[in-house]
C-alpha cells in the first residue's frame, strides 16, 4: 500500500475551546484530524492555538482563522471571551461552524456560574442570533461525534468545489 500524501491544500480545522477545558479532548481530535486519509491522501490539518509558538494569542487566532476551512466550538462549563470572540470571527469571515455543547455531568457549584454564562452565550448567540446549529454530546462521545460532523462538513466541502469546477468547465 502507499503512503498517503497531502493534497495540494489542506483543509485546515480550527479547534476552539477554554483552554483548560476539554485538553486531551483536544489533542486526540487534533491527531486524528491530521492522521485521517482519504483516497491515500491526508486531507485536514487541525489548528490548536495554544500550541503555536507565538507570544500573542489574538494575533496567533487570526492567523489560524485566515487559513480555517471549519471552525469547531466545543463548549463546556467554563466560560472563555476569547472562545467567544473566536467563534465571532469565523462566523464573520463565513468559515463553516460546528458548534458542540458538553454539559457537566453534574453541576459544581463553582461550575455553575461559567456554566450559565456558557448556556447563555449558546441559546441567545449562536442558536438565536446567528440560527447555526448546536449539537449537544456527551463528553464520552465528545470524538466521535465531533469527527462525524466534520466528516460531514468535509463532504459538503468536496460537493462544492466538485460543483464549482462543473460550471467553470462549462
Amino acid at each position: 500500500m502507499v503512503d498517503a500524501t497531502p493534497v495540494d491544500k489542506l483543509i485546515v480545522v480550527l479547534i476552539s475551546s477554554h483552554q483548560k477545558e476539554f485538553q486531551e479532548e483536544r489533542d486526540a481530535l487534533k491527531d486524528a484530524i491530521d492522521s485521517a486519509e482519504l483516497f491515500e491522501k491526508f486531507m485536514m490539518k487541525a489548528e490548536l492555538v495554544e500550541r503555536r509558538a507565538g507570544q500573542r494569542i489574538r494575533g496567533d487566532i487570526a492567523s489560524a482563522l485566515k487559513d480555517a476551512a471549519i471552525y469547531v466550538g466545543i463548549f463546556g462549563s467554563k466560560f472563555s471571551q476569547i472562545t467567544v470572540d473566536e467563534y465571532l470571527d469565523a462566523r464573520r469571515k463565513g468559515i463553516s461552524l460546528l458548534i458542540f455543547d458538553i454539559p457537566p455531568r453534574r453541576k459544581l457549584e463553582k461550575q455553575r456560574r461559567g456554566r450559565a454564562r456558557v448556556e447563555a452565550f449558546l441559546e441567545n448567540q449562536v442558536r438565536k442570533t446567528d440560527d447555526c446549529r448546536i449539537a449537544t454530546l456527551k463528553r464520552k462521545d465528545m470524538l466521535n461525534g465531533i469527527l462525524q460532523r466534520i466528516a460531514n462538513e468535509v463532504a459538503q466541502i468536496v460537493q462544492q468545489n466538485l460543483e464549482i469546477r462543473k460550471i467553470h468547465r462549462q
